[in-house]
């Protein structure tokens, strides 16, 4: 293991998930927490799903609530659904598993493995990885649609492409860990120990400041090579780095962190046939309608009607 040292100023990192399946998770609430036994029916024939001071929640009085703060959205997402696929199937457009598969690994960057991703989405949204393809194959279906009709040219993608070609680079990222420490003199003394042959992880646990990266060995999200919110000094730091190398001190506001080189994670580099399909895909959205505006065409073309309900 080797350590490096460095006295670098380190910008504050805010690194933040975002989950577009908003209205997916909305359809998984309302398929229940599993089947209820017949101990929990109440006398008036319901069924209880929950109890506060021995005091029922029936089954009724979930899904009235559920109906009320999401049954709009989650309404109004079936029916684009239906409309969607069934002008896709008009239209002749159809997602291949291999593009909804190319799709998902792009959106796994940024998480430290496959599993790490399915887990969040597991967590957060309560979807299974065959709910995750099913709303991915709906977006890629939609985003089809938009662009069905737009005619990109040679010569578009080939000016894009020269002029962007580092967005078409295979992306890297840097897995590290961190030590946050109050002081840059307190910084010098943990590397120092560390040199003596110091165990990183329980370093983290004996001195490090920041919560979140402390219980989890110190490790943080991935972060891009070039990501633009981190100064270039401390990429370029670890990318010099071999795995389990140690760098610092780096200032972080007002503390220091040490960072150790964990992984480094290689996007698979797309063939030049996919490069094109996507430089035309994202030019030729550029000049689609929004894709809400076409779902409401496409709700009004197929005579969609919200009728009154209680609860809606």
């Amino acid at each position: 293991m080797k350590i490096k040292r460095e006295k670098r100023a380190l910008w504050v990192v805010n690194i933040i998930l975002t989950i577009g399946l908003l209205f997916m998770g909305c359809l998984i609430i309302f398929r229940g927490l599993g089947p209820v036994g017949e101990e929990h029916k109440l006398p008036n024939g319901e069924f209880s799903v929950a109890y506060f001071n021995e005091e029922a929640i029936t089954n009724s009085e979930w899904e009235q609530e559920l109906k009320r703060k999401y049954g709009q959205e989650v309404l109004i997402h079936m029916l684009n659904r239906k409309a969607v696929f069934e002008e896709a199937n008009v239209r002749d457009i159809h997602i291949s598993p291999d593009e909804v598969t190319r799709q998902l690994k792009k959106d796994m960057m940024g998480y430290d493995s496959e599993k790490a991703y399915y887990d969040e989405m597991e967590t957060q949204l309560g979807l299974s990885p065959e709910d995750v393809a099913d709303e991915m194959s709906y977006r890629l279906t939609l985003e089809q649609l938009a662009i069905a009709d737009i005619h990109v040219s040679d010569e578009d993608i080939d000016n894009y492409r020269e002029e962007n070609g580092d967005q078409f680079e295979a992306r890297k990222q840097f897995q590290l860990s961190v030590i946050k420490i109050a002081s840059q003199e307190e910084a010098e003394d943990v590397l120092d120990q560390l040199e003596k042959g110091a165990d990183f992880t329980e370093m983290v646990k004996e001195y490090s400041t920041d919560v979140s990266s402390r219980d989890q060995e110190g490790k943080i999200a991935p972060v891009e090579s070039n990501d633009p919110f981190l100064p270039k000094e401390m990429l370029d730091a670890a990318g010099l780095l071999q795995l389990n190398d140690i760098s610092g001190p780096f200032q972080w506001g007002e503390d220091y962190v040490v960072i150790q080189l964990t992984g480094i994670l290689i996007e698979e580099q797309e063939d030049t046939e996919h490069i094109r399909e996507s430089i035309r895909k994202r030019l030729a959205l550029n000049e689609a309608m929004p894709l809400t505006d076409l779902e409401k065409l496409l709700r009004d073309k197929y005579k969609v009607r919200i009728v009154a309900i209680n609860g809606l």
